[in-house]
């Protein structure tokens, strides 16, 4: 449904549970290939993606949180791994936005 406006939206909640590959398989389940490396809104669209409870995923042994790390991928290169054959897939027409509750509450 984009709502007459040429926008594809995705909501995703994250958790203590949430994990980078439902993540990834999320996002890239809404978007459309354009080329071998090159992934898309459908055509004429955009896509706007909004994460909420981004602060709530596992914090791992060394800091990191990898659902978080993935999107923030994204957000500084603008694309992802493909997780089975280890290329780089760039994704255009793609806007994040992400809330996040203050530390306590």
């Amino acid at each position: 449904y984009d709502g007459g406006m040429g926008v594809v939206p995705i909501f995703m909640n994250f958790s203590a549970q949430s994990r980078s590959d439902v993540t990834q398989m999320t996002i890239e389940s809404k978007l459309e290939k354009k080329r071998k490396n090159l992934l898309g809104a459908p055509s004429g669209k955009k896509m706007v993606v909004f994460v909420d409870d981004v602060n709530m995923p596992l914090v791992e042994t060394y800091g990191a949180q990898a659902p978080v790390e993935l999107l923030r991928q994204f957000m500084d290169f603008k694309g992802f791994y493909d997780r089975d054959k280890l290329f780089w897939k760039d994704i255009v027409d793609v806007l994040m936005f992400v809330g996040a509750a203050p530390p306590g509450g």
